[in-house]
């Protein structure tokens, strides 16, 4: 299944929805071109992983790589409503530690009006 992405914007975040699979190929080209993208107008991103049934390695250095693009401009990268079958694939690999993870988009966009802990 190849993987769609919506964009929508939360006053100087933007979110992505993702439906499908992100993987090494096309599919992760298409996430990290269109984030990379974005990154130029705000470096505050969120990845909702709610349609996502899938993510394999080269899905997960994708992520990682967008997240370390975030905070070299001084942003951040946060994830949401991931899959148990994702949410467990992130905690194996422990990017957990590395991206946040958020329930929903609300609770994203809204720690990115808190202060830095």
């Amino acid at each position: 299944m190849a993987l769609r992405i919506q964009t929508q914007i939360s006053g100087d975040v933007f979110i992505v929805r993702c439906d499908g699979r992100i993987v090494f190929g096309d599919e992760g080209a298409a996430l990290r071109d269109r984030v990379g993208d974005m990154l130029s107008g705000s470096p505050r991103i969120v990845v909702n992983l709610n349609g996502v049934d899938y993510v394999d390695s080269g899905g997960l250095g994708i992520l990682v790589g967008l997240s370390i693009s975030a905070k070299n401009r001084g942003g951040e990268l946060k994830l949401v409503s991931p899959s148990q079958r994702v949410n467990d694939v992130l905690g194996r690999t422990r990017v957990d530690t590395i991206i946040r993870v958020y329930g929903n988009d609300e609770e994203a966009v809204a720690a990115f009006r808190k202060p830095a802990d």
